[in-house]
């Protein structure tokens, strides 16, 4: 058994056979309980201090859709969002039944990622050994990019777990003889779900495509499987068309994606994490191939890339990345969080890699991973590490707020976007800003089918601010407020927390 259990020498020469095993020795899968040793240690990981940082502001928009009424979320998705309905729906639920907490609203993506690094070793186990998917498993969940969407109340999680899930009904399919229907009928639920989690998920089916005609001879499939396989992929896309479809008319959602510039490209490196991280792994694969092509004296060493692990996680590892950073180049739709789900290919690899330095060295390799990437996942865990504090402000309106008072909330983007998709910042936290009464709003998020609601116009927002003594003004950069002239107020106070600035307006003396 190579691997932790034996030093491996990876010589770039894959064998045939289901799983890509060493042609005449056959693999030890290990015990049936290696892979909740990730699942468990990526569950921990991810529950660990997973209410410290503030919700972003994607994290909002979450809450916002999640505490409506289901008939009132159903209208909301025929205007904004419809490519995350699965998501919100499940969050909606999950909400009814454990209320409406960060701990409760952050928890399912904390459960699928430990599903997925489960799933990973369960894969790895297939494709190499059973302790080279518990390395890829542990690999997996050492990652902090994986601890960072365990703690999003996003949908990446999800769309990495059934990514992992397709990805193993669509192997187990390849190797089977006499019940490939069962395992492509699995596929096909599977890449469904994965389309309606985020409709870029499913680029990872020109990734299949590529490992299927790769693997053709190896596997000796036959025309009517791949018939089975095109007939599954295509039921699945049609099952998430209505989604696409509605999708495309709100296109405008994502206006605010530019061109790729050479920072897009580079940041595909965080499906490893930081950059020391990235560089760290990629010298671990580098010294294993550098071994592995190495000649030496006497018989070679049993060992190798397996041609069944080649065959699946490069395509998946590569494609969706490219198409998408390609596509933009016609209309930007790349950011980093559409290729989440090419994390466990990247876990895979590095696994073999770990499992190819032996017994020693390869836990060693593990550990190192691990502190190296400790301080970022200290860091991703502070309540500012989104990049900004909205339970901050929060804090600060709950504590100096007073009867009466009022807010005015100033677009992000200089116009009036709400009900395009913006979100407010109110829907975060109960405390804060939602208990104060909006000015600026104009028909609400819920009678709008909106997000965020819409604007009021300014006389309106002038005949409201006539009625007002104190005023709240949140924004993500100071700058003047013009509507304000003519009324009296004076600045009492400001806070600038991380990302955003809290201003306080008065018309009377210092409260």
């Amino acid at each position: 058994m190579s691997g932790f259990g034996r030093p491996a020498v990876i010589d770039g020469q894959g064998g045939t056979g289901s799983a890509g095993a060493i042609p005449g020795e056959r693999r030890d899968p290990g015990p049936a309980w290696l892979p909740l040793v990730p699942a468990a240690v990526t569950l921990l990981a991810g529950l660990y201090k997973i209410t410290g940082s503030s919700y972003t502001q994607d994290e909002t928009a979450t809450v916002a859709a999640a505490h409506r009424s289901f008939p009132q979320l159903v209208h909301m998705l025929g205007n904004v969002d419809v490519v995350h309905g699965a998501y919100y729906a499940l969050i909606w639920l999950v909400v009814r039944v454990g209320g409406g907490s960060e701990l409760v609203v952050r928890l399912p993506s904390a459960v699928a990622m430990a599903v997925a690094a489960g799933l990973v070793a369960v894969l790895g186990r297939r494709l190499v050994s059973g302790w080279a998917g518990l390395a890829a498993g542990l690999a997996f969940a050492v990652l902090p990019t994986v601890s960072w969407y365990a703690q999003n109340a996003r949908d990446g999680a999800l769309v990495t777990v059934f990514a992992v899930l397709a990805s193993y009904c669509f192997l187990r399919a390849l190797e089977a003889n006499g019940t490939a229907w069962r395992w492509l009928t699995g596929y096909g639920v599977a890449l469904a779900a994965l389309g309606l989690a985020n409709l870029f998920g499913l680029l990872l089916v020109v990734a299949h495509a590529v490992t299927l005609g790769w693997s053709r001879r190896d596997y000796r499939l036959d025309r009517r499987f791949i018939l089975g396989w095109l007939a599954v992929a295509a039921a699945a896309l049609i099952a998430v068309s209505p989604v696409a479809v509605e999708g495309y008319g709100q296109l405008h959602q994502i206006h605010w994606i530019r061109p790729p510039r050479l920072a897009d490209l580079l940041s595909i490196q965080r499906l490893a994490g930081t950059m020391p991280l990235f560089l760290l792994t990629l010298a671990i694969v580098a010294v294993v191939v550098a071994v592995g092509v190495v000649p030496r004296r006497g018989p070679p060493r049993p060992g190798h890339w397996p041609a069944g692990l080649l065959r699946l996680g490069l395509p998946w590892l590569l494609l969706p990345p490219a198409i998408l950073l390609t596509a933009s180049l016609a209309h930007p739709v790349y950011t980093f969080r559409y290729i989440v789900y090419c994390i466990p290919a990247a876990a895979l690899l590095l696994g073999a890699a770990l499992t190819a330095l032996g017994r020693y060295a390869g836990p060693v390799a593990l550990v190192l991973i691990l502190v190296v990437g400790l301080h970022t996942q200290l860091a991703q865990r502070r309540p500012e590490s989104n990049g900004v504090n909205i339970r901050a402000v929060d804090h600060v309106v709950a504590r100096h707020a007073q009867p009466g008072d009022a807010l005015l909330n100033i677009s992000a983007h200089n116009g009036p976007r709400r009900a395009t998709g913006e979100h407010t910042l109110e829907a975060a936290y109960p405390y804060g800003l939602d208990r104060l009464r909006d000015i600026s709003t104009g028909v609400s998020p819920e009678q709008s089918g909106t997000l965020g609601g819409t604007y009021a116009s300014a006389p309106l927002i002038r005949q409201r601010l006539a009625q007002v003594s104190r005023l709240w003004v949140v924004e993500w950069r100071p700058r003047p407020v013009p509507v304000l002239h003519g009324f009296g107020f004076r600045l009492v106070r400001s806070w600038k927390t991380d990302g955003l600035v809290l201003r306080l307006y008065s018309t009377r003396g210092r409260p």
